[in-house]
């Protein structure tokens, strides 16, 4: 009689998943998620042998409690390789590489043949590149392996797999990564119990009568000027015309205030319906246009699914946002692309659910030049290769064609017509005071002149100084008047301003702002006048569109562009230096025209003459280095810690309890995502705050965390008016995004 082999330790009840049950789940399950990809004898084959190493006493030994820091993963390569169908089918080779990594980070095959080799000649200690012992070593083990496997599959054949085109090394470490996903996502599923979780599926044309509905209602109610109007009604018919275009690469180019959210969503619709599409996946840079775009898409979408650091998610949900196993969802730059370059099984877990989708990615000029080539290579890839169609939309269209390693770079403009957009909406008239730098103070008594003014600034040290000199030049009596937006706002705290701003400036009641970048892309607020420092280009045009943004001022909206007063660095990158000394120049050899596409374009052949490819990068992606990738891509280099802040108190003490009690939790994560603020100098967070550990689910388990809560007596550091403030105002070492 032949012995048992279990997947895992028993439950609660004392069952046991036997391998054999388990392998035969997950392999369904995986070439399930595979027929997206046009790759489901891969998937599938990966899901049967990925736990081969399991048919061991080692591992058994594991699951006994009598064994520890065994690698159970690297077994399933070593088997394809000792059985020499590596040779065989290049596609083999992709398989190992897949199922070795499913619990630790991906590798190139060739790099792991010596190791292979090494396990199945059973020479050496038997000590893996993750540091464990494999699970089988020598040909002895892995025939009794391989024995046992066959008495629980007697009728297993290597299938032939499916005859991949070939693909540059970009498109290699992409597809591994699919396969991945693949894999990973049905493995995770299987173990957890959620293979029967019914997903929610898009409803296009039900969703497409509720878009027209709330078009109606908003015209019928808009008090903009009427040319506007008539031009934003132009902008979404076309959107949803170009929807039926066949699928692929899309951009759509437009000035601010033109619609382009809702038109978006009628291209997005208007093509799911036309070609089958699975969801909606709308990328955004900043996590105060998650907030916005959630607000504006839940009104029409019932099922949105937000996937963000920030997120309120139940546990069901979180589980649907691990898989994105969603029909409509709304995530950050950061986690849709750093996904793409990922190595590690948890990352990459969600990308087979991106195959088959439209993928929106909004305000598209925020994405860092040394990252463009590869970004944009990876998205023609998932049109190319897995079936999606891609918009990049935004006022100021990068011309990625421009760079070098882009030869081939050919998206479809959607909208007809943009250049005349432009020509006509010139709602604002923009002011160069770039001779000199300008004391704050000054700018602050030109704002207090003024009914609504907003003033942008780069830094937040700049935001905080040039809001007390506003304090002190407020008109008598209109203190309250001033308002303080960055991300020093906790996310419910930043929400209310920003509806009470609304609201002051539909009643034409004195409203006067100072924010950081947060405020500028996105956030619909209309000023009579704008003041933003010298920043790129992209920056100073999207400002510009918070300003007389329905057209209803007969001279036009004024947009100030300065440089502030300081006598430390004024802008909190070297890449963001670059380019806004690069508007500087344009703005000394010629009158500047932020109106004119031309000016847009030849500003981006400008940067991108001067940008390169990050090179540590350039060099992974060249050895197939799938680690090395997934450190060097970075959107934000700095990650920051999050601090959760007493904006409301009710809930602060409850999460200060629970912290207590239980240490960080899912559960707490969810909780205090309204009250929560990131910030990145880790000195001041020691000083005023308190580490929320990890929960201990191991005796030596980490308990390192990046959740801190504001220590007792310092709750104060939480200001009405300001948010954070851990350091004093004038201090030079607080350079960073807001």
């Amino acid at each position: 009689m032949e012995a048992n082999y279990y997947a895992k330790s028993a439950d609660e009840s004392g069952n046991k998943t036997t391998n054999q049950e388990h392998l035969k789940s997950v392999a369904e399950l995986a070439m399930r998620f595979g027929e997206a990809l046009s790759m489901p004898r891969l998937a599938w084959t990966a899901g049967i042998l990925h736990d081969f190493g399991k048919y061991s006493e080692a591992f058994q030994s594991v699951l006994n409690g009598t064994a520890t820091n065994i690698d159970h993963a690297i077994c399933s390569a070593a088997f394809l390789y000792g059985a020499n169908m590596t040779s065989k089918h290049q596609n083999y080779c992709l398989v190992a590489a897949v199922t070795a990594a499913h619990h630790s980070t991906l590798r190139a095959f060739d790099s792991m043949v010596p190791e292979l080799r090494e396990i199945c000649l059973g020479k050496g200690s038997g000590i893996c590149a993750s540091g464990k012992r494999s699970a089988l070593l020598g040909p002895a083990e892995y025939s009794a392996a391989q024995r046992a496997f066959a008495s629980d599959f007697p009728d297993f054949k290597f299938p032939k797999l499916e005859q991949l085109a070939d693909a540059t090394v970009d498109e290699r470490m992409l597809r591994a990564r699919m396969l991945l996903s693949c894999l990973v996502d049905a493995d995770y599923t299987v173990s957890s119990g959620h293979v029967d979780a019914e997903s929610e599926n898009l409803e296009p044309e039900q969703l497409l009568r509720g878009l027209y509905n709330h078009m109606r209602t908003l015209r019928e109610n808009s008090d903009s000027d009427k040319t506007l109007n008539s031009m934003r009604d132009e902008v979404f018919r076309q959107c949803g015309d170009a929807g039926e275009m066949a699928p692929g690469l899309f951009t759509l180019t437009a000035p601010t205030g033109i619609g382009k959210t809702m038109a978006l969503l009628h291209f997005a619709l208007r093509h799911c319906a036309a070609y089958g599409k699975r969801r909606i996946i709308l990328v955004l840079p900043f996590l105060t246009l998650t907030e916005q775009s959630q607000r504006e898409y839940g009104k029409l979408v019932p099922h949105i699914l937000a996937d963000h650091s920030q997120s309120r998610l139940s546990e069901e949900e979180r589980e649907l946002a691990n898989r994105w196993d969603a029909p409509f969802i709304i995530t950050t730059s950061v986690r849709f692309f750093e996904s793409l370059f990922a190595a590690r099984p948890k990352d990459c877990r969600k990308l087979h659910s991106i195959a088959q989708s439209v993928v929106v990615f909004d305000e598209a000029q925020s994405l860092p030049t040394d990252l463009a080539a590869a970004t944009m290579r990876s998205a023609a890839a998932l049109c190319r290769e897995y079936g999606c169609t891609m918009v990049f939309s935004t006022a100021t269209q990068p011309d990625f064609g421009s760079l070098p390693e882009l030869p081939d770079w050919q998206p479809r403009e959607i909208l007809r017509g943009g250049r005349e957009l432009y020509a006509v909406l010139r709602r604002t008239r923009v002011r160069w005071k770039l001779d000199r730098p300008m004391p704050l103070q000054d700018i602050a008594a030109e704002m207090s002149a003024h009914n609504s003014a907003c003033a942008i600034v780069n830094l937040r040290r700049h935001a905080v100084n040039l809001f007390e000199a506003l304090k002190e030049s407020c008109p008598e009596g209109e203190e309250n008047s001033l308002f303080f937006l960055t991300t020093d706002l906790c996310p419910a705290h930043r929400s209310e301003v920003i509806d009470t701003i609304k609201s002051r400036l539909s009643d034409r009641i004195p409203c006067r702002v100072v924010a950081t970048q947060c405020i500028e892309a996105g956030v619909d607020l209309d000023f009579e006048d704008m003041y933003r420092a010298l920043a790129p280009l992209e920056s100073i045009i999207q400002a510009a569109g918070r300003c007389n943004r329905n057209g209803t001022l007969p001279g036009g909206g004024t947009v100030l562009v300065f440089i502030p007063e300081d006598k430390h660095e004024i802008y909190p990158s070297k890449a963001y230096r670059n380019a806004a000394e690069t508007v500087k120049l344009m703005c000394a050899s010629s009158n500047l025209d932020i109106h004119d596409p031309e000016t847009i374009a030849e500003y981006y052949r400008r940067l991108f003459r001067s940008a390169k490819d990050k090179t540590a990068l350039t060099a992974a992606i060249a050895s197939e280095d799938y680690e090395s990738v997934d450190r060097e891509y970075r959107l934000i280099e700095k990650q920051g810690v999050r601090i959760v802040v007493p904006y409301d108190q009710a809930l602060y003490r409850k999460i200060r309890l629970s912290a207590t009690k239980e240490g960080v939790t899912p559960e707490l994560i969810r909780q205090a995502a309204p009250i929560t603020v990131s910030s990145f100098n880790e000195e001041l967070v020691r000083q005023h705050c308190e580490q929320i550990p990890c929960r201990k689910r191991h005796p030596d388990a980490q308990t390192e965390s990046d959740f801190y809560i504001l220590s007792t007596g310092h709750e104060g550091q939480y200001l009405q008016d300001m948010g954070l403030q851990l350091s004093v105002p004038d201090t030079d070492d607080d350079i960073f995004f807001a």
